[in-house]
């Protein structure tokens, strides 16, 4: 399905952006990394959205909305203090977008929309965010210095609103959308995630290194301090990977490539909502880092 150029994450003008500043940052031993990390997915899950007694429609994520794949920016800072030691701070900004048409009414957020209409997600870096803070500690360093082993702990925050668009029953045409009526907040309930992750560098020959990381976190199902038809309650996992090779261009100046796998699940209750969000994520990933 063709979609606009205007609604594309413009990929190739950040990459040239990240590339251009890159080539004016002096200084390899400086205690400041920036980086920018572009990635392409393809997703699934489900996600699932309760209003009162009308009871969500289980909708699969990925070819079951029509979303072929999610785009990724990541843009990181890194601070070493002390050797062996780091804060790093990242945001990852999202895009979701597909079209469906189904043949049964679906249900979301207590509005019933109309079969034989395209449903249409488009979730936007605005309302999919993520947030997240990590502090980073050598554990092992060997062989020559071609092993490195670092441990890290921190928290993550994600703002996602989920946006779904169709034709409400009862429409007079097929221009009068849902709008606001079909998004939902999970933002609203959510909590910061306790993160606990690994990080391995190994030295190849050269200037090529092999990276592998897991960081991951879960909240088991807590009041969320928010009211909405009664206490609302949360429950939250996220996890993610990567496995790639990391190029030295020149001092300080990395090029990195590779693999990754994400998974993220939300699950509010309360008397009036029950929403569940459960997405798996996979693909490539392309990463241009510098000191500053």
């Amino acid at each position: 399905m063709h979609r606009p150029r205007h609604r594309r994450f413009f990929l190739a003008q950040a990459t040239l952006a990240c590339t251009a500043f890159a080539a004016l940052t002096p200084s390899a031993h400086a205690a400041w990394r920036w980086y920018a990390e572009f990635a392409r997915g393809v997703p699934g899950g489900v996600v699932q959205v309760r209003e009162n007694t009308v009871n969500g429609t289980a909708l699969p994520l990925g070819s079951g909305l029509g979303i072929d794949y999610v785009q990724r920016l990541r843009l990181g800072v890194t601070h070493r203090f002390a050797p062996g030691r780091a804060v790093v701070l990242r945001l990852d900004l999202v895009r979701m977008h597909g079209e469906k048409v189904f043949s049964q009414p679906v249900y979301f957020n207590g509005v019933e929309l109309m079969p034989g209409l395209p449903v249409t997600t488009d979730t936007n870096p605005v309302n999919n965010w993520q947030a997240t803070v990590l502090y980073r500690q050598r554990l092992f360093r060997n062989w020559h210095n071609r092993v490195r082993l670092d441990g890290e702990l921190g928290f993550t925050y994600v703002g996602l609103t989920y946006n779904l668009q169709g034709t409400p029953q009862g429409a007079n045409n097929p221009t009068q959308l849902s709008g606001t009526r079909t998004l939902e907040d999970f933002i609203t309930q959510e909590l910061p995630v306790p993160l606990v992750g690994l990080r391995l560098h190994y030295a190849l020959t050269g200037s090529w290194a092999l990276q592998a990381s897991f960081v991951g976190g879960h909240l088991p199902r807590l009041y969320s301090l928010r009211n909405e038809g009664g206490k609302v309650y949360v429950t939250q996992t996220n996890q993610e990977a990567e496995l790639g090779f990391m190029h030295r261009l020149r001092d300080g100046l990395r090029l990195g490539f590779g693999w990754y796998d994400r998974y993220y699940m939300q699950h509010e209750q309360s008397n009036q909502d029950g929403n569940y969000i459960r997405m798996n994520e996979h693909g490539l990933y392309l990463r241009i880092a510098d000191r500053f």
